[in-house]
């Protein structure tokens, strides 16, 4: 059956489709009479308007706000996400869609909370965000909350806060699937670390909760371990790494690390400059540092969250409240891909948007 169209409408009421229009956007210049008769034309025939007609048609502008931390090199996570926004453009581009960027220091909240203070949402239709700093986060979220603006979040969630949506891994399980693949032919009586590359209290929280995955595996499987220890190092700079890890190797026996983020690359190196290859490292992303550390086998298993794909659908779900009026799932959670030596250049091939 082909889809009833205004024009059909207005044949079957007899009327012109400028006053079909008219009812169907509830404006005036339509006797009751009229109206009525249209009104029940269209719920007899099921009408559904084309809103991306629609749209297209009205010309409007869409200006949507895209918060997330800065790309601090050449390699940073943080430029995958800018990848998937601009293919998200690409897609978009019959409809007048315009973005501006707050990027601040995921160091630091302070640089958040001062690039933030000077945003007036009212400018804005929407937020696409990636927090960090879950109480700063979460004021920020509320001001957008309270002048009814939507807000989709990708990449982590914010405690005690709802988003029209969210795009982004179960970061518990990929913890735990973590803990699994570090038990894969583990030593007996060996301890282990979870290294966490900031600041415990401004963590992101899928950082926090990657780290409670990782840790419920071994606390249902205890007889597998000895020690399971935690490393805050706050700014993640090698030299403060280096020093760390190398502590907890002089008292420990340590068999394996897991690192929460994507900066795993830290510890490979500093286990490739020791010569250590018999240490299991697992950690997150495909950083180029990752991948070529993974190739020399210093780093056994990636974790891919898909930077890219996260911003993209993100974009893609606040144009779909916003300019389509569509609804959207409250949660898209990507799946949790395993990289290793033999299966990256695959991998890699496969997903065009990492080459």
């Amino acid at each position: 059956m082909s889809r009833i169209r205004i024009k059909d409408i207005a044949k079957l009421a007899q009327v012109s489709t400028g006053t079909v229009d008219r009812v169907i956007h509830n404006r005036p210049g339509v006797s009751e009479e009229t109206r009525i008769r249209i009104q029940k034309i269209i719920e007899e025939t099921d009408y559904q308007p084309d809103i991306i007609a629609g749209t297209l048609a009205s010309g409007r502008e869409f200006r949507f706000l895209v918060c997330m931390p800065s790309v601090v090199n050449a390699h940073a996570f943080w430029r995958f996400p800018e990848t998937g926004l601009r293919r998200a453009l690409g897609e978009l581009q019959h409809f007048d869609i315009k973005l501006d960027f707050v990027r601040f220091d995921q160091n630091n909240p302070k640089d958040f909370v001062k690039q933030v203070n000077v945003i007036d949402p009212e400018a804005y239709e929407g937020l696409l965000f990636a927090p960090v700093f879950r109480k700063e986060a979460a004021g920020f979220m509320r001001k957008w909350k309270d002048l009814g603006k939507p807000v989709v979040l990708f990449n982590a969630r914010v405690d005690g806060e709802t988003a029209e949506s969210f795009i982004g891994q179960d970061a518990f399980q990929s913890g735990y699937l973590g803990g699994k693949l570090m038990s894969f032919g583990l030593p007996v009586e060996k301890d282990l670390l979870v290294v966490n590359l900031s600041l415990r209290t401004n963590n992101y929280d899928h950082i926090i909760r990657r780290e409670n995955g990782f840790r419920s595996y071994f606390e249902e499987h205890p007889d597998r371990i000895n020690n399971l220890i935690t490393l805050d190092i706050p700014g993640g700079q090698y030299q403060d790494v280096s020093a760390a890890v190398e502590e907890k190797m002089g008292m420990l026996n340590v068999a394996g690390i897991f690192v929460t983020n994507s900066r795993v690359h830290l510890v490979a190196r500093y286990l490739a400059e020791r010569g250590s290859m018999n240490i299991r490292l697992i950690g997150y992303d495909l950083l180029t540092e990752n991948i070529n550390y993974l190739k020399r086998e210093y780093i056994d298993f990636l974790i891919s969250q898909s930077p890219e794909e996260q911003a993209y659908m993100g974009l893609r779900q606040l144009f779909n409240v916003v300019g389509l009026r569509r609804p959207v799932p409250t949660e898209m959670l990507m799946p949790i891909d395993i990289l290793t030596k033999e299966n990256i250049d695959h991998y890699l091939k496969f997903n065009l948007q990492y080459e």
